[in-house]
């Protein structure tokens, strides 16, 4: 799966309309990070890939900041939370 197919999956899963936008550039820096880019759900927060993990950080519905290591363990803390 890829990064557009998994950000796609993750508004599904949060009940979010979303457009996935690329980076644009070849890596992060302090001055390129500045635009919206992939993983930001409006009113939410944020869910990022960076290489091999996965940065989720939501303020709604719940206040919730972790660190996974695969795609498959964020769509069930994602799926866990609309139990």
């Amino acid at each position: 799966m890829n990064n557009v197919d998994f950000y796609n999956k993750c508004a599904e899963l949060l009940g979010v309309e979303y457009d996935c936008q690329p980076f644009t550039h070849y890596k992060r820096t302090r001055w390129n990070n500045r635009t919206p880019g992939s993983g930001r759900y409006q009113g939410y927060g944020t869910i990022r890939v960076f290489g091999d993990y996965i940065h989720v950080a939501l303020r709604y519905p719940i206040d919730h900041h972790g660190i996974y290591q695969s795609k498959e363990e964020v769509f069930d803390f994602l799926k866990n939370l609309k139990k």
